[in-house]
């Protein structure tokens, strides 16, 4: 039996399905950690892109033979794979932002902890809504969706398409809704500790002779973990709806890519 035979076309073409994969798993959340050993990740890549590239060949455009445009399609796989995973990890930059924020307004803005994704140090509160989000992601079968969305980019974002301008539109208003995200997830602490603010403020002003400071520590403190551990299913609630918008915003981000 003759053993099947590779045109180097089809070498390049299959090289070029490897990157927009293994970036995008590189990259993806809780996948391309950095926890989950460099072996497991190279074997998920080469599986995926042997089983992707019989389904998407008919999609692919016909290899160009300048060596200058070769890099540019590298280059834009690259790129695409890397937009794909920044709208998850948009959502899991809010979780931890929203942990920031409540670790600065409980007064545990020293008490930090190593975080090997970043290798930064970042607040307690901070790395307890990062793990909360990995977990809502599995949960919700989020990675199913990316990696459902990465055989339909072939077809909505082919390989070597020019680029539209709305693409940037699309990524801007993500990282907007970042924020709007991280400010509904705190927004029951802030409003707690606002008001127990102007109590002890008021307090102070009515009666000196009380060390505000020595009492408010412990107050903010107690209610700040009070109001987290009562908006946890809020926290979840709002992760859990926005690892599903996946499921329509990676097909528009890339409908946008496309200019369709």
């Amino acid at each position: 039996m003759d053993l099947p035979t590779f045109s180097p076309e089809d070498v390049i073409s299959f090289l070029l399905v490897l990157l927009r994969v293994g970036t995008l798993i590189m990259l993806m959340p809780v996948l391309g950690h950095r926890l989950v050993p460099g072996p497991v990740k190279i074997g998920l890549i080469g599986l995926m892109s042997l089983l992707l590239y019989p389904i998407v060949r008919t999609s692919l455009p016909q290899v160009p033979s300048s060596p200058e445009l070769l890099i540019v399609l590298a280059t834009q796989e690259i790129l695409i794979a890397a937009m794909l995973a920044m709208l998850a990890q948009l959502i899991f930059s809010a979780a931890q932002f929203a942990g920031q924020i409540m670790s600065y307004q409980m007064g545990l803005a020293i008490a930090n902890v190593f975080d090997p994704a970043s290798s930064a140090q970042i607040a307690v509160v901070g790395q307890f809504a990062a793990v909360l989000a990995m977990l809502v992601w599995v949960s919700v079968g989020a990675h199913n969706t990316f990696l459902m969305s990465l055989v339909d980019s072939f077809y909505l974002m082919p390989i070597g398409h020019p680029w539209h301008i709305n693409a940037w539109d699309a990524l801007n208003d993500a990282a907007a809704n970042m924020f709007v995200l991280a400010l509904r997830m705190v927004a029951p602490m802030l409003l707690l500790l606002f008001f127990l603010y102007v109590a002890l403020g008021l307090l102070a002003r009515a009666v000196p002779q009380i060390q505000v400071f020595f009492v408010s520590f412990p107050l903010t403190v107690a209610l700040g973990f009070l109001s987290f551990a009562l908006a946890i299913p809020m926290i979840i609630s709002l992760m859990h709806d926005s690892f599903l918008g996946l499921s329509w915003q990676v097909p528009n981000l890339l409908r946008a890519l496309a200019g369709s």
